[in-house]
């Protein structure tokens, strides 16, 4: 049975945020931290080159902090 891993770094550390029984849940878990830390103060022009997809995302806070998320299946 396949796993889905949603992986996280800030640019100094990787973690795994969670392991997932499908790419669909593990999608749901990206967006819901992607909105967390968007509840964050970002500036506006770094919030325009930011992005969540399906199965990445990557969020501009405030041009030197940045964090990357990504669904990998293991």
């Amino acid at each position: 049975m396949m796993k889905a891993l949603l992986i996280h770094t800030d640019g100094y550390t990787i973690d795994v945020v969670g392991q997932y029984d499908s790419v669909e849940e593990a999608s749901r878990n990206l967006y819901l931290e992607y909105e967390k830390m968007c509840s964050q103060e970002i500036y506006p022009e770094w919030q325009q080159q930011s992005h969540c997809d399906y199965e990445d995302a990557i969020l501009y806070l405030n041009g030197e902090e940045v964090h990357v998320w990504q669904v990998v299946t293991a």
